[in-house]
């Protein structure tokens, strides 16, 4: 909705109305006219005080006649075209609450943020953003929105454990190096922690478990090192959790099935060992586990038969021994079943025939043994069903040939008979 304008003070009205116009965006309305019912403008008691221009095919640079709008609280120039730095004059709107330039290509701020102190969300994502973030950033104490996600920043300042006020924190896809700033676990009002894609060392901070309030952690793809942290069982609110694609190593934790929230798991690639905590069967919202590329040993604990939810399981490329549970039949949401590259033997469960809405079923590289079940045949949604370099002997059963939706059938490197059917 906009608001007409009720200030008397033509002035006023009439520098702001200069100001908007010289910086190009509205470069072609008239001199005359109430600048308040301009596009993308609210205004309140005559003064411009939201400016919204998201997607309005904007390019070139950001002229300096912004800062002139000191009553500013809102400016969304997002998913434009918007090119090189901010002008120092950004310092002056010291009233802004919520600033959002991202998907733009501006590749450097020279912005003195400690005079911003009444952001509470602040988005530069998918820029061009370059070097360090300034440690005055700690005096932003009512941020509660920081997303600097898709830039090539390389250093998070300690005192970010300062913003107190913090809820979405997304400093994923950078150039980030270094530890994980043990104080990031002050920020306890957090909902979502996003550092993943960037090149960080060190541990998970053992305190991360203070987090209680995060629904969504991830820290996947760098380079940390060491066990997940005992104190992870604590985060009880958490939907998602992503730490796969690090160097982490040591056990899963048998706590960790504790976190009855959990719709996401993924914890693959990494150097994780020892068993499959058969507590993992309490996590029942499950819609994805990935274990897969890790070095875990002994048998898939027949719990996981419990996660009905389950659309996507994998436990590829492991050290896993034993047979296949039965239980796994009870999986009937499964569109992926992927537990290739281990050491399972016995034979493939008939009951695997009910998981009509599996898609893809990868069981290569292992000791199975016996016949391909019939029951396969059931499988009518399968894309690529993988059974090559097994010990399965016998005949390809004809009911193979229902599974009119295969793209990829490989039973290669076996030990079956008789005719192809």
């Amino acid at each position: 909705a906009i608001t007409r304008a009720t200030n008397d003070d033509s002035q006023w009205l009439a520098a702001e109305a200069k100001a908007l116009r010289e910086t190009g965006w509205w470069s072609n309305y008239k001199r005359v006219g109430n600048h308040c019912m301009w596009p993308g403008i609210r205004c309140n008691a005559g003064s411009v005080v939201d400016i919204d221009l998201s997607g309005h095919g904007l390019n070139g640079g950001i002229r300096p006649q912004i800062g002139a709008l000191s009553k500013l609280k809102l400016l969304n120039l997002s998913s434009n075209s918007l090119t090189g730095e901010l002008p120092s004059s950004f310092g002056n709107l010291n009233q802004l609450a919520v600033l959002d330039l991202s998907y733009n290509y501006i590749h450097f701020i020279t912005l003195d943020i400690q005079n911003m102190e009444n952001l509470v969300s602040l988005k530069l994502s998918s820029n061009s953003l370059t070097g360090e973030l300034p440690s005055s950033l700690g005096n932003l104490t009512q941020l509660a929105v920081l997303d600097l996600s898709y830039n090539y920043l390389h250093s998070i300042p300690p005192n970010i454990g300062e913003l107190d006020s913090m809820v979405d924190l997304d400093l994923s896809n950078n150039w980030f190096i270094g530890p994980i700033p043990s104080s990031v676990s002050n920020l306890t009002n957090l909902d979502s922690l996003f550092l993943q894609s960037n090149q960080l060392d060190g541990s998970i901070p053992k305190d991360i478990g203070r987090l209680t309030n995060l629904v969504a952690l991830n820290l996947s793809s760098n380079c940390l090192v060491g066990p997940i942290p005992s104190s992870v069982s604590n985060l009880t609110n958490l939907s998602s959790l992503f730490l796969q694609s690090n160097q982490l190593n040591g056990s899963i934790p048998e706590d960790i099935g504790g976190l009855t929230n959990l719709v996401e798991l993924d914890l693959s690639s990494n150097g994780l060992s020892g068993h499959i905590p058969s507590s993992l069967g309490q996590l029942t919202n499950l819609i994805e586990l990935d274990l897969s590329s890790n070095g875990l040993s002994g048998q898939i604990p027949s719990s996981l038969g419990q996660l009905t939810n389950l659309v996507e399981l994998d436990l590829s490329s492991n050290g896993l021994v034993g047979p296949i549970p039965s239980s796994v039949s009870n999986l009937t949401n499964l569109s992926s079943l992927f537990l290739q590259s281990n050491q399972l033997n016995g034979s493939i469960p008939e009951d695997i025939g009910g998981l009509t809405n599996l898609v893809e079923l990868k069981l290569s590289s292992n000791g199975l043994l016996g016949h391909i079940p019939s029951s396969l045949g059931q499988l009518t949604n399968l894309v690529e069903l993988d059974l090559s370099s097994n010990r399965l002997s016998g005949h390809i059963p004809s009911s193979l040939g229902q599974l009119t939706n295969l793209v990829e059938l490989n039973l290669s490197s076996n030990r079956l008979s008789g005719h192809i059917p």
